[in-house]
């Protein structure tokens, strides 16, 4: 009986996550594992739907999205998810290249698009999708992320150098620009609780631009470069704000590295710097109870989950780790 309510207690605690992969021999799409928040335990991940070039993996409310590639078309996977199980499946392949980024927000689902330059805006109807609009931001953009804010959609297009602002209550037409410095390349951002400071960071340069958000106006507070001198083989990825706003979280390609932002200061200063766990670091996330951050390496050392410090943000020992090959983006459901 006391075997059996353990048991029973360790499945209460397990969180399921999911990881996009990129297509190659041992990695074949969207993988799912088990991930215990008490201890910081890590299941091995199985083999849940097979799609090629499923590397970003979104998932809100029971409703599971990513990219994929099917007899030379590409789009948005949809499903729909049900004590664990697929309840409904919907694929809309309307675009050129996969999708390198997604982010669901009530009904609505934005996808952007670093090859093809666009931002798709899908809607949800009844358990149906459909297309409600394809934003151009021209060939050559690198569309890799959206935010929103107020009644703006914010797109980061790094080969741009520039954050493209479009009015989602005026069928997200054009509202203006956050302009970067050349050779900057602006990849991922996140805002602050409030919408009061945004914090971006740039692929090419490595640094960290912070604005304060006033409405539709943002103004640049500070640039930190985050790395000492110029790394050529390092190329800034994710960017994470921890749950008491006090650090970020970025991590660093080429250097394997997790760089820690101390945010407590009148200016924002880079205070630790640890290895990843693995090789070539791209997608992040920070566990319900900020304890822990789940990083996916793509090359080498798979999903790795690593211990942070409250007080100083610090990142410490690893705690697990699970075989992922071509990982790109993890996730744990809501």
């Amino acid at each position: 009986m006391e075997k059996s309510r353990n048991a029973e207690n360790k499945k209460k605690q397990m969180i399921n996550g999911y990881i996009g992969t990129y297509f190659s021999d041992n990695s074949k799409g969207v993988y799912r594992f088990a991930f215990y928040p008490e201890s910081g335990e890590l299941a091995e991940a199985e083999l849940f739907y097979e799609a090629k070039d499923a590397k970003w993996v979104s998932c809100s409310e029971g409703h599971l999205c990513f990219p994929m590639e099917e007899e030379g078309k590409a789009g948005t996977c949809f499903l729909r998810l049900e004590n664990g199980e697929i309840k409904d499946e919907i694929k809309i392949l309307e675009e050129r290249h996969t999708p390198c980024y997604i982010l669901q927000d009530g009904g609505l689902v934005y996808t952007a698009n670093y090859h093809d330059g666009t931002v798709m805006i899908y809607g949800r109807d009844d358990e149906n999708m459909h297309i409600l609009k394809r934003i151009a931001c021209g060939e050559k953009a690198g569309c890799h992320q959206i935010l929103l804010h107020d009644s703006l959609l914010l797109v980061p297009c790094l080969e741009q150098n520039r954050i493209r602002l479009f009015d989602t209550e005026d069928d997200y037409a054009p509202a203006g620009e956050i302009m970067f410095p050349e050779g900057s390349g602006p990849r991922h951002g996140v805002f602050d609780k409030a919408h009061k400071k945004l914090y971006v960071v740039s692929e090419w340069s490595n640094e960290l631009f912070v604005f304060k958000a006033d409405g539709r106006i943002f103004s640049l507070i500070q640039s930190l470069p985050l790395l000492p001198g110029n790394v050529k083989e390092a190329a800034a990825a994710a960017i994470r704000l921890s749950r008491d706003e006090h650090f970020l979280y970025i991590s660093v390609r080429g250097l394997n590295q997790l760089i820690t932002v101390d945010l407590t200061q009148e200016k924002a200063a880079v205070v630790d710097s640890v290895s990843s766990a693995g090789v070539h670091p791209r997608d992040f996330i920070i566990s319900p109870d900020g304890r822990f951050l789940l990083i996916a390496n793509r090359q080498e050392g798979g999903i790795v989950c690593r211990e942070t410090e409250p007080e100083s943000g610090s990142v410490k020992e690893v705690r697990s780790r699970i075989t992922m090959p071509e990982a790109v983006s993890v996730i744990l459901e809501e």
